[in-house]
């Protein structure tokens, strides 16, 4: 099959690592892929792997001119299906694909990532595209705030990580933390930050690795000054390739109040880190469990984070080994890539051949 990937967001998020990874190992299972987007990093990320890629401009909702540019493109490209995002792409290259008859499949982060109104039900109607969920919270949680769209119309498939080559090991040193979500304020930072302030209080030794740009950028590193935790903390900004910095550290930590599926934390579980986060969204459904303990009640406070942080922090090395061998087993076991997108190729067969 050849399936086009297309995103208009500038920003880089969890869905464009889903993309290039699925494209990727797409394209290893014998599909050709073709990947479109507004950001010159998505393009030369997919090209550095292989991929042929573009950078376009997508125009206006509903441009004449988009739509043709598109229509000529997948006619070029002898487009089987397309693939999308947001409802930017929808309203641009969903209507050419429509024209053209091809199959829409449109992935949905999030619940609430489209609003509810006539617009959205009026295109749902007229586009019929097929939404694809990574979990079960992000399919249930929109088709209960978008009741029109049909559960037939649906799917859900797992992100999925490649088995990484070297094991798990240990530092001798501190406690290596990281984080590797946007720096905005839905994420949780702030209040991480503040129980990595408990910690160095109580004289516990760590470091903590923050990956990652956002809006709160700057009011974090004036945090973390205020808080006199400099010694304690890196900021990589955005990093091309996160693995070698994960298989560094030793807990990944996600403190985010809204969540869908992170791709974040899989990428995390994948090198063995043991995982303390937030319980919101679907992170319960990738959940080792195992660390049940460390999946932490949205209302908890900063201090719950820091005890648990703590603990981790004062395991016997062995044990956080051991413990570390868990988490990449767990995801081995239920999320490699080559099983979901698998399934996934699956889908996206059928869903073309029932178009």
């Amino acid at each position: 099959m050849k399936i086009a990937f297309f995103n208009a967001t500038a920003g880089w998020g969890g869905v464009k690592t889903w993309t290039i990874d699925v494209a990727e190992e797409l394209q290893n299972q014998g599909h050709e892929v073709v990947l479109i987007g507004k950001d010159d990093r998505f393009r030369n990320r997919a090209v550095s792997k292989n991929m042929r890629a573009f950078t376009v401009k997508f125009g206006a909702d509903f441009s004449p001119i988009s739509i043709v540019k598109f229509m000529q493109f997948l006619r070029n490209e002898n487009v089987d299906v397309i693939l999308i995002n947001v409802s930017k792409e929808l309203r641009t290259v969903g209507i050419s694909a429509k024209l053209l008859d091809i199959p829409i499949i449109q992935r949905i982060g999030l619940p609430k990532d489209m609003k509810r109104c006539t617009k959205v039900k009026l295109l749902d109607a007229a586009l019929t595209p097929h939404y694809l969920f990574p979990c079960n919270h992000n399919r249930d949680g929109m088709l209960e705030h978008l009741p029109f769209v049909p559960q037939n119309r649906t799917s859900i498939v797992y992100t999925g990580k490649h088995a990484r080559p070297t094991e798990p090991t240990t530092n001798a040193g501190p406690i290596q933390f990281i984080t590797t979500s946007q720096l905005n304020g839905l994420k949780g930072h702030k209040e991480l930050m503040d129980a990595m302030h408990i910690l160095a209080e109580k004289g516990v030794p760590f470091h903590w690795h923050v990956v990652g740009t956002g809006t709160e950028e700057e009011l974090l590193k004036k945090q973390c000054k205020n808080l006199e935790l400099s010694a304690h903390i890196t900021w990589h900004g955005w990093v091309q390739d996160i693995f070698p910095l994960l298989e560094k550290a030793d807990c990944f930590v996600l403190p985010s109040y809204f969540e869908g599926l992170p791709n974040t934390l899989l990428e995390a579980m994948s090198c063995g880190l043991i995982p303390v986060a937030r319980d919101v969204g679907g992170v319960n459904e990738a959940w080792p469990p195992q660390f049940d303990q460390f999946l932490i009640p949205e209302s908890e406070p900063a201090s719950t984070w820091a005890t648990h942080l703590q603990h981790i922090a004062e395991l016997p090395k062995a044990t956080l080994a051991a413990q570390k061998q868990i988490v990449k087993q767990h995801c081995e076991a239920n999320f490699t890539i080559t099983d979901q997108v698998r399934k996934l190729a699956k889908e996206i067969e059928q869903i073309a051949h029932a178009k």
